[in-house]
């Protein structure tokens, strides 16, 4: 059967387009996240404390990029990638409705019980930060005396429904992610020989099409988001998703014949049909390992922008361009338009003019090119004077950083996790390689929660430190770290 397109096999282009609307509607909602959840109530937010809600998209972040390596486990297992692809996909749908829920259960008891308890819970000063409340607790949650009376259990209904349907939401978008992420990442790695030197260039292609859709999920769902409705922008992300899963469905057999439809290493009694690792094993998941550690201070700066760094743009940077103020969420489409238009320009030029540049090379200088940007970053926030703003420029020279820190980082890392996994357990490799972006991820909440106590100057300044020294300590041990590899292409 012939599947090539392009010079590529098409399940290439499939799985990169479920990827595609799947961080559509993940970076779609990330972008409102912490925006969402600082917001006053009156506005449909949550009203929640800044450190708070950096540190729940921290943790929200932390368990969508760990939840992989129990994904990737039940794909090697039980179900095979196809089948985690579906359901994940499925998940994701119904969580991204469920984030809509703070507005529509509200108006859905409106117009049961003929309340305005919808109105009742936009009022300013509630704080849905209680995961659970009583009558005789509504008070401390800013409800004022007003509020209470006969619908006293219809505003508990109310308030729970918004506040339970959202964290739900998050839930099942985790799951769904965690099933989705390694299963599409290791098919890809099953569409190419094991010599292939195409192979990262699919990776790249696959990145781009990741780029792509948090590129247009800010400028879409987080411009509905910010200027027409909180839900409004939860439920374009959904919409994106339902695109995805549809499409697959329709193009899996066709592109895929029997790859990705059984488990690789299905679970057995018999102990004699279970793979054993080799020496060589060892020392390729040694070598995933410990670009695993860097990787994980590579994420702590690079998701900033998601949380610390997007309440930073909206609260200190200058949007206001001609009248018009730009959407905080629209400058985070910066670097992912920075890595579409570079990553297939550079992906091509390591591989034929500098092959020698490989995956530990290139971890290195994105770590050097993230640490520059927050210097770069840091040097704006010293021409900031007590409140005043400083100049889109600033950001705008951060970000561009970042995209292209991305463009060395990503496709290289995901390729050579895959490369050097054990063809049975593929999956499982590369969930587990997600994980190290989870703890990543996990710490960004925390860090970023620092600059609620300590100036954003001091943070931007650690970050920058912390991740050059890494940069310098990776190339230096650059030499020992390959010889791990075993001979396998990264």
């Amino acid at each position: 059967m012939n599947t090539q397109f392009l010079g590529h096999p098409k399940g290439l282009f499939l799985v990169s387009g479920v990827e595609l609307w799947e961080r559509f509607s993940y970076y779609g909602m990330l972008g409102l996240l912490v925006l969402f959840l600082t917001a006053n109530a009156s506005t449909g937010g949550f009203h929640w404390s800044t450190p708070t809600a950096l540190k729940l998209m921290g943790i929200y972040s932390g368990f969508v990029f760990a939840a992989p390596a129990l994904g990737g486990w039940i794909a090697n297992r039980f179900w095979g990638e196809r089948k985690c692809i579906l359901n994940g996909g499925i998940l994701v749908v119904l969580g991204h409705l469920l984030l809509g829920g703070p507005a529509y259960f509200p108006a859905i008891i409106d117009w049961l019980a003929g309340s305005s308890v919808s109105q009742a819970l936009l009022s300013d000063g509630i704080s849905y930060d209680r995961f659970f409340l009583s009558g005789s607790t509504l008070l401390l949650a800013g409800f004022s005396d007003d509020h209470i009376g006969s619908d006293t259990s219809l505003l508990l209904l109310g308030y729970h429904l918004k506040l339970w349907s959202f964290l739900i939401g998050l839930c099942l978008i985790v799951m769904g992610t965690g099933l989705i992420k390694p299963a599409v990442s290791s098919i890809i790695n099953h569409l190419y020989s094991p010599q292939s030197k195409s192979r990262q260039t699919g990776y790249a292609i696959f990145m781009a099409s990741i780029y792509l859709g948090s590129f247009s999920a800010n400028f879409i769902a987080g411009t509905l988001g910010e200027k027409v409705g909180w839900h409004v922008g939860f439920t374009a992300a959904a919409i994106g998703m339902v695109i995805g899963v549809v499409t697959y469905i329709h193009w899996q057999q066709s592109c895929f014949g029997e790859i990705g439809s059984k488990p690789l290493n299905p679970k057995t009694k018999d102990k004699t049909q279970q793979t054993k690792l080799t020496p060589e094993d060892i020392n390729r998941l040694a070598l995933v390992i410990c670009m695993g550690l860097f990787t994980i201070v590579y994420a702590v700066a690079f998701y900033q922008k998601g949380g610390m760094l997007n309440l930073y743009t909206k609260e200190h940077v200058d949007r206001v361009i001609f009248g018009f103020e730009i959407p905080a969420t629209w400058f985070l489409s910066i670097s992912t338009g920075i890595f579409i238009l570079f990553a297939p320009f550079l992906v091509k030029l390591f591989a034929t003019q500098f092959p020698k540049v490989n995956a530990i090379k290139k971890l290195a200088l994105g770590l050097m090119l993230i640490g520059l940007s927050y210097s770069l970053l840091a040097l704006g926030d010293m021409t900031r004077e007590n409140d005043s703003h400083i100049s889109a420029m600033w950001i705008l020279l951060t970000y561009i950083l970042f995209g292209l820190g991305d463009v060395l980082v990503w496709p290289s890392q995901i390729s050579a996790a895959a490369a050097l996994s054990p063809k049975h357990l593929t999956s499982f490799v590369v969930g587990a390689w997600y994980l190290t972006i989870g703890i990543g991820s996990w710490f960004t909440g925390y860090v970023g929660a620092l600059s609620t106590n300590y100036s954003h100057l001091s943070v931007f300044f650690g970050i920058s430190v912390v991740c050059l020294l890494s940069a310098g300590l990776l190339y230096l041990s650059h030499n020992r770290l390959l010889k791990l590899s075993s001979s396998v292409s990264i």
